[in-house]
């Protein structure tokens, strides 16, 4: 309800007050003169009602004169009864005067305008009954440590909140403010951070602030109360819980209108307190009959109720009681509003079940903000027990349906409560378990047993393995994870999880043995492929040496044939011995080819520090020598530092410059450059790039064959190993080789050397 209207409903109420004033004071006055003149004490007891109703109303409605002669019948009728005897002369005297006072003070309000005070605007409060949060909004981390500030960002993100990180108050942005603000505890007392926070522009929510990061100390908490903070989190951070309480700071619904039930005889004062709570923005139900209290707090679930003390037929304290007595309805907080000014009844209403006692007349502002305050923490509490409710919950389905033993037990070992898969892995039931404690369940014999009491003394928590005692005696070996927490009665309780690794023993076992027998294995496999090795090496030197032997023969006879032909030989014949002796000269060739390419496998790898450059240098230095007359145009781009065996590189270099050098020999201008560059994963690839014959990218698999060749031996002669001996030379270093080429388009050969040479 807006003020304008608040205010206009308000001077109805007045109004309507002041017409069914003098019916009441007329009330007043005829039942007084009853009992001062015919000694009606019934008569006596109606006064007081209705001067007490008077007397908490007048006020109320911006009339003290009303309430303050009101009461003054009041407390003198209220002495007189409780004397149980007729008022003396004195009292007769004050009574009749207090009378008078009360119709001149109803004569004076029919001609007063005096308007009533509004109630203060609602004092900001974590969630507000209003939509906070808009979709997109941000939280902002203010804190000066990045890194504390970045594990806390990761930890909002997996929980679905974006948040920016400022390293001072003074950051924080004025446009696109944030929807929440988590701050170190070291800007509590930050001008910037309070203004920032409190100096809330027309139209725009406060931002909820919440300290982090902080020691425990009172002072520090007094602190952040004093920022008018929402929350205050030390280390270590309970995430869970700050979440919980961004869910309800942040939150884009709509939170619930607090409900207010009102008990309060005189209808019109009751509609009043309603429409002045309603203005607050909460909802109300209104009971005049206390008899009739019942049904609303089923149906209407207020979070508040108010009521009057003096009321007929049950009085405000026994109604207090009644409701008391019902579980469901203990935690509603009771407000009493009245105009009872004893202590002694008043302390007596708080001890029946009442949480706050105002005097009447009662300020609009006092009952909006005593309804709110008490509102909100009994929603609060409601909310905390639905988290421990489903806390409960979700530990009971754990706890019975887990496949892992759990214990719950004291400090010395006796057991509270066992899962059903901790009976069933000892063998007993929870009876017998609890019966056998937790000294009985595991054997007395493993030293690790003390290792673990001694740990989890010093920590509060252990995890390990021990041996453990089934029912029939047996032992069996388990994983243990072991804590220790107060519970609600602040006894020290440890909470034990077991999980049987007998069968993952056995496996451990099983392993253990087929790596011996494995490695057995290997060392036996090393000494035969060694002896192998050895024997590969004689047959092959052996081999080289009778191969030889022949062919020498070969030759030389094919020499003295020629020699003993002289000129007689024909064409023909001269063509056969020159085929032969090619024959013989290739097939040395090969073969010394062949043991090259098998030394190669025995030869250690010396890995040092070389420029590839330099050594591509010398290799076209030679090339140039062999054939002085090509114009062959190269490029080196130096340097090409890498760590690899200087031989073996050497090697690799000949081989790929020299069929470089040969496959450009049919070409006016020939061209061949070595360089390197960097792969997408980081490591150096050196190539050899020529402009050359080329090679179809079809027959690309045979390329490091040995004795596979693309050309025919009449256009580029050779043995046919080259690239074999290349391959074998890269993958020794742990490398690869690989090419890319088209016919007469050159070819380029790229070959990496393993991690050591990034």
């Amino acid at each position: 309800m807006p003020q304008t209207r608040l205010a206009l409903f308000m001077q109805a109420q007045r109004e309507l007050y002041l017409a069914s004033l003098p019916a009441k004071v007329s009330e007043v006055g005829t039942a007084l003169q009853q009992y001062l003149h015919a000694g009606d004490d019934a008569a006596g007891l109606s006064a007081l009602a209705t001067a007490h109703k008077l007397a908490g109303s007048g006020g109320t409605f911006g009339f003290p004169a009303i309430s303050e002669a009101a009461a003054g019948i009041e407390t003198l009728l209220a002495a007189v009864s409780a004397r149980r005897r007729p008022p003396v002369a004195a009292e007769r005297q004050l009574l009749q005067a207090s009378e008078q006072a009360l119709y001149d003070a109803m004569t004076q309000a029919s001609g007063t305008s005096a308007a009533l005070s509004l109630p203060v605007a609602p004092a900001r409060s974590w969630p507000a009954p209003h939509l906070r949060a808009q979709a997109g909004g941000q939280i902002c981390i203010v804190e000066a440590d990045l890194q504390a500030a970045g594990r806390l960002v990761d930890q909002l993100r997996h929980a679905g909140y974006a948040s920016r990180i400022v390293e001072q108050p003074d950051q924080l942005p004025v446009q696109n403010r944030p929807v929440a603000i988590l701050a170190n505890t070291v800007f509590t007392a930050d001008p910037q951070l309070t203004r920032y926070t409190q100096t809330v522009p027309e139209g725009v929510d406060p931002v909820p602030l919440i300290f982090i990061a902080g020691s425990n100390d009172f002072e520090a908490r007094l602190e952040a109360v004093r920022a008018d903070a929402a929350g205050y989190f030390p280390h270590p951070l309970d995430v869970p819980a700050l979440l919980g309480l961004l869910d309800q700071v942040t939150s884009g619904e709509p939170v619930r209108p607090y409900r207010v039930l009102i008990v309060d005889d005189d209808d019109l004062l009751a509609a009043f307190y309603a429409g002045v709570l309603e203005a607050a923005g909460m909802e109300t139900c209104i009971v005049t009959d206390p008899s009739q209290v019942m049904a609303p707090l089923i149906d209407f679930q207020p979070d508040l109720i108010t009521c009057d003390i003096h009321m007929p037929q049950c009085s405000g304290i026994e109604l207090a009681a009644l409701i008391r007595q019902q579980q469901v309805f203990v935690r509603i907080p009771i407000v009493f509003l009245s105009a009872e000014t004893s202590l002694d009844k008043q302390a007596q209403a708080l001890r029946q079940g009442g949480d706050d006692f105002i005097v009447k007349p009662v300020e609009p502002a006092a009952l909006v903000s005593a309804a709110q305050s008490r509102a909100r923490r009994y929603r609060s509490l409601l909310a905390a027990e639905d988290t421990l409710r489903i806390s409960e919950e979700r530990f009971r389905l754990v706890f019975e349906t887990s496949l892992d033993g759990f214990i719950q037990a004291l400090a010395d070992g006796t057991v509270i409560a066992a899962n059903p898969s901790a009976c069933a892995m000892f063998g007993m039931n929870d009876a017998r378990i609890k019966a056998t404690g937790i000294a009985g369940l595991v054997d007395a014999a493993d030293p690790r047993v003390a290792e673990m009491l001694q740990h989890r003394g010093r920590t509060g928590e252990f995890r390990g393995e021990l041996n453990c005692v089934r029912g029939d005696g047996t032992r069996f070996p388990v994983e243990v994870s072991s804590s220790q927490h107060v519970g609600s009665h602040g006894d020290v309780q440890v909470s034990v999880i077991l999980r049987d690794i007998t069968e993952r023993k056995l496996a451990e076992q099983q392993i253990m043995q087929l790596n011996a027998e494995l490695e057995s294995r290997v060392a036996q496999r090393t000494i035969e492929l060694t002896a192998a090795n050895q024997e590969l090496q004689a047959f092959s030197q052996s081999l080289a040496h009778d191969l030889r032997q022949p062919f020498i023969a070969v030759n030389g006879l094919a020499g003295l044939l020629e020699r003993e032909m002289g000129t007689a030989a024909s064409e023909r014949g001269k063509h056969y011995l020159q085929r032969i002796r090619a024959g013989v000269t290739q097939m040395n060739e090969r073969t010394d080819s062949l043991l090259a390419l098998a030394q190669l496998s025995r030869t250690d790898i010396r890995r040092g520090p070389l420029d590839l450059a330099a050594m591509a240098e010398k290799e076209i230095e030679k090339l140039r020598k062999q054939a002085p007359d090509r114009q062959v145009h190269t490029r080196v781009h130096a340097p090409l530092p890498t760590s690899a065996d200087a031989t073996l590189m050497r090697h690799l270099l000949k081989i790929l410059l020299g069929n470089a050098w040969k496959f450009t020999s049919r070409q006016a201008h020939a061209d061949i450059s070595v360089g390197a560059e960097t792969s997408s994963d980081g490591a150096t690839v050196f190539f050899v790039k020529d402009n050359g014959a080329g090679f179809d990218m079809a027959y690309a698999d045979k390329l490091f064959g040995a004795f596979q060749r693309l050309h025919a031996p009449e256009d580029f002669p050779g043995a046919g190993i080259g690239l074999a001996t290349a391959r074998r030379i890269v993958t020794r270093h742990g490398g690869e080789i690989w090419a890319k080429s088209a016919p007469q388009e050159g070819a380029c050969f790229f070959f990496t050397l393993g991690k050591q040479a990034r």
